[in-house]
């Protein structure tokens, strides 16, 4: 991304970041966001809206400061070792496929030793959707996010709103007060 940026525009996306960071405060500009529906596979029919996924198009410098605190958040994380051991998602070098290959494992171990073992699957269907603010936020502290930092996460979920565009339509601006954009780093 910042490959094809001319360098003379370097220094001041490093104080914005910067400026972001240490202030504690996300500028309103980077949270807008604009929100449209893509058809989660060609082949599906686009008639029926249960077809679509949203996603969040965000400014390139929003994109740049969450990738920077996703960033560090993964290592604040790695390093004190807040992560769940069985976590696999939103984790670096982990997948679905590691996370399955755990379970597998863990169910061979069993049948070996002669054990019984249960399986029990959930799907969280929608669950960037519904994701509450004010929890994210108490979690966040729980792990020692505080000061600035929390002050950032905070701002960053204050006044947070998007626009949902089918084009050639776009609708008014909506402002939620739970949920994390489908597309976001953080």
């Amino acid at each position: 991304m910042l490959q094809t940026i001319s360098p003379d525009l370097l220094p001041f996306i490093t104080t914005v970041i910067n400026g972001s960071l240490t202030s504690g405060h996300v500028p309103t500009a980077f949270k807008k966001a604009r929100v449209i529906p893509i058809l989660k596979k060609p082949a599906l029919d686009p008639s029926d809206i249960s077809n679509y996924r949203p996603v969040s198009l965000l400014s390139f410098l929003s994109k740049i400061l969450e990738r920077v605190v996703c960033n560090q958040l993964s290592d604040y994380l790695m390093q004190n070792n807040l992560h769940d051991p069985n976590q696999s998602g939103f984790k670096a070098t982990h997948s679905t496929e590691t996370a399955l290959l755990a379970v597998t494992e863990t169910l061979h171990a069993a049948r070996s030793a002669k054990l019984s073992s249960v399986l029990i699957l959930l799907n969280l269907s929608a669950a960037f959707d519904t994701v509450n603010h004010k929890t994210l936020l108490s979690t966040l502290r729980s792990l020692g996010i505080c000061g600035t930092a929390w002050e950032w996460f905070a701002s960053y979920l204050d006044g947070r709103s998007y626009q949902m565009t089918v084009i050639p339509y776009a609708c008014s601006n909506f402002n939620p007060d739970s949920g994390i954009y489908n597309g976001n780093t953080v």
